[in-house]
């Protein structure tokens, strides 16, 4: 049978190892889009994904559950040992695996991993898959969606055990890369690139003629320019001396004129853009103070991060957790990110601690250090110091109210 026949698509465009691939965004053709390789050279591209993948990878996978209102975390899960520091069976630390997740998304529109379960349906491991590799069927008539891999099988790959992310789509199921809505502004960006290199190769040397007011020969000519080149071009220095019957007109905008440094710096920003990611965090020009270097990490978890993290936990819920697992949620700690900001995680556990939903102990053993005495109560607190413990003892509140009768 032809499987592309029967469920209405055939295989979706992946990169061969061109040098370009045609970019269209709403039905238009911007030109020439940069493979991932190529877009990874730019460097505003390099730092945006390079930022966002190493975030997100360093980010804690935790497996907790719900119960009675309480909410525990279960570290005995065998998932601990799949996203853990000591998984030999998958060639890919948990760091790697989860920052090339991030980077095939971006660049690729598309990532894979697939699932190795046991018998019981019990997952074994997670192995990633490149976007090239993976053949997409869907039938939007019948509804129904398979995977292609001859790398891990020759049958045809059922979606509970292929991880399948995706962040920007038209369907649902195609991932379309971030470059393919970028084209048009990576175009631009390569152009002011190019042009800069242009200009740094050839000396700084802006381009003109000479005209002579009197009539010369072919070897004066050559004389003249020669003179000239020594002078001006790849990277002579000094005066360029011409007689007086010489004039010099130039042909070609020096970098202040053609405002090169500044659309190099717009590009910065432009390309930021695409990515939700402030343009300060990627080399981008602008004054930050450390106030609202906060507000701007505060925003980039927020507007930033937080879909890429959203995308991660709803498709590992959907595929890894058993069915009667339920009560279970796979979550990336984003407590990790604290970390490099001590004055709001400060603020942070503070203020857990404060209103009685963290101990100290559980501050200290998130924290790396070991419990103290009495760490574990946890405390409310009030203008009335001797009663800010939660649940404490009645008989000792009334036998104190007794004794203040007397």
């Amino acid at each position: 049978m032809n499987w592309n026949n029967f469920f209405g698509l055939e295989k979706r465009n992946v990169d061969k190892g061109l040098d370009y691939v045609s970019a269209y965004s709403d039905g238009l053709l911007f030109g020439k889009l940069p493979t991932r390789s190529n877009a990874m050279g730019i460097s505003a591209v390099f730092a945006a994904v390079n930022l966002i993948a190493n975030t997100i990878a360093m980010l804690p996978v935790i497996i907790t559950s719900k119960a009675d209102g309480k909410k525990n975390r279960m570290d005995n899960h065998n998932l601990n040992y799949i996203f853990g520091d000591r998984n030999t069976a998958n060639y890919l630390s948990k760091f790697n695996l989860f920052k090339q997740i991030i980077q095939s998304v971006i660049l690729r529109g598309n990532a894979f991993c697939y699932v190795e379960r046991a018998n019981n349906g019990e997952v074994m491991n997670v192995r990633f898959l490149e976007a090239s590799d993976v053949i997409i069927y869907y039938s939007k008539e019948r509804n129904l969606l398979y995977y292609d891999c001859p790398i891990v099988s020759k049958k045809h790959i059922e979606p509970i055990n292929m991880l399948h992310f995706v962040l920007h789509s038209y369907d649902g199921i195609q991932g379309v890369s971030l470059l393919n809505y970028a084209a048009r502004t990576l175009g631009i960006t390569n152009a002011s690139e190019n042009s800069a290199k242009n200009f740094f190769e050839n000396g700084m040397n802006v381009n003109g003629i000479i005209k002579v007011k009197t009539p010369v020969n072919a070897k004066q000519k050559e004389e003249i320019k020669q003179s000239w080149t020594n002078t001006y071009g790849n990277g002579g220095g000094g005066l360029a001396v011409i007689n007086a019957n010489m004039d010099y007109q130039q042909l070609q905008l020096s970098p202040e004129d053609s405002q090169l440094l500044s659309s190099r710096q717009f590009n910065v920003s432009d390309i930021a853009r695409f990515f939700n990611i402030d343009p300060s965090l990627i080399g981008g020009d602008g004054k930050v103070s450390y106030s609202s270097l906060e507000q701007i990490q505060q925003a980039f978890l927020c507007h930033t991060l937080q879909p890429y993290i959203s995308m991660i936990e709803n498709e590992l819920n959907r595929k890894l957790l058993l069915p009667s697992e339920e009560f279970l949620k796979i979550e990336l700690e984003t407590n990790e990110l604290l970390r490099v900001n001590k004055q709001a995680q400060a603020d942070y556990y503070t203020k857990m601690v404060s209103s009685g939903i963290m101990s100290i102990n559980e501050v200290r053993n998130e924290l790396g250090y070991n419990g103290i005495a009495d760490g574990d109560k946890h405390f409310i607190a009030y203008s009335s110091t001797d009663k800010n413990e939660i649940g404490g003892n009645g008989d000792d509140n009334k036998n104190n109210d007794n004794n203040n009768k007397e």
